[in-house]
């Protein structure tokens, strides 16, 4: 074959594999920003959950906490002092699913909290389980990104398999919710989903039961959630004991439609709690 034909080969080859290949965002028209989760223990002390928060905030932009409802007045006023928003909404077991998110990078524009269920009635454990919403507008993008934090309950999964528990039904309900709330926000702006759902991401996939996680969240076609484990692997550090129960989602839409992309993530090590945090790192167009 003739050099100039070669060279135009090979030039074609390369453009046709280049379209095959998934589309990255590009360095010139995006931004980044991170955003963590963490259940931080509410038995710690209060100098313990302070070094806690205090972690997991100098690695993340908009953060997700667990089991922070004791800690509602001090995160307020910890917030106002270092430039946080906060939301914890009342009653007192919605409270334990707060939101933060830096006051130099987003603006609020709404807020909300959906109850779900309570498996055994007021007072009683497991506590009533929220969906908590924020909706931001990130100022260096212009554009508008939900931030959804659950908790779901406790002894619900064993080895992947659902535990025959009327709290398993609760978390299903919960699950199922999430991914209705996520997928009505999205036709607003980019969606982000965080939390403990004390189901264990690789147990979970290998069984596949029907209502956790890995079937209503993953195991579908696009657009749809999508977890840091999915897109980016399993790291060898848990989050909890053995277990990676804890994620960070995001709504990832056909790449024709996709304008934030999630491009790496961490395990948040060294915390007083009995859990580690995660912190996505995501791009986003700018609008």
């Amino acid at each position: 074959m003739p050099r100039r034909s070669l060279s135009t080969a090979l030039v074609a080859v390369v453009a046709t594999l280049a379209g095959l290949l998934p589309a990255t965002p590009a360095a010139a028209v995006n931004v980044t920003f991170q955003a963590g989760t963490l259940n931080i223990l509410n038995e710690l002390t209060q100098a313990q959950f302070a070094e806690d928060l205090r972690l997991i905030t100098s690695k993340a932009d908009l953060v997700g906490l667990n089991e922070v409802a004791n800690r509602r007045d001090f995160l307020q006023t910890w917030a106002a002092d270092n430039g946080w928003w906060f939301y914890s909404p009342t009653p007192y077991n919605a409270s334990a699913e707060a939101l933060l998110a830096k006051k130099s990078m987003f603006d609020v524009l709404d807020k909300g909290s959906n109850f779900v269920c309570d498996t055994n009635g007021p007072g009683e454990v497991p506590p009533a389980r929220y969906n908590n919403w924020v909706k931001y507008q990130h100022k260096a993008s212009g554009r508008v990104v939900f931030h959804i934090n659950f908790h779901a309950n406790a002894s619900i999964e064993d080895n992947g398999h659902p535990t025959d528990l009327p709290r398993t039904q609760c978390a299903e309900q919960q699950f199922q919710e999430v991914k209705e709330l996520a997928a009505r926000k999205k036709d607003e702006g980019q969606v982000i989903v965080s939390g403990d759902l004390n189901v264990d991401f690789e147990a979970d996939r290998r069984v596949g039961y029907a209502k956790f996680p890995w079937k209503v969240f993953e195991a579908n076609e696009l657009p749809n959630l999508r977890s840091v484990y999915n897109i980016l692997g399993v790291k060898a550090t848990p989050t909890h004991d053995v277990r990676h129960i804890d994620y960070v989602y995001f709504w990832k839409r056909v790449e024709s439609f996709q304008v934030m992309w999630m491009t790496d993530y961490r395990i948040i090590t060294g915390t007083n709690s009995d859990h580690n945090g995660v912190v996505a790192d995501f791009a986003i167009d700018v609008a």
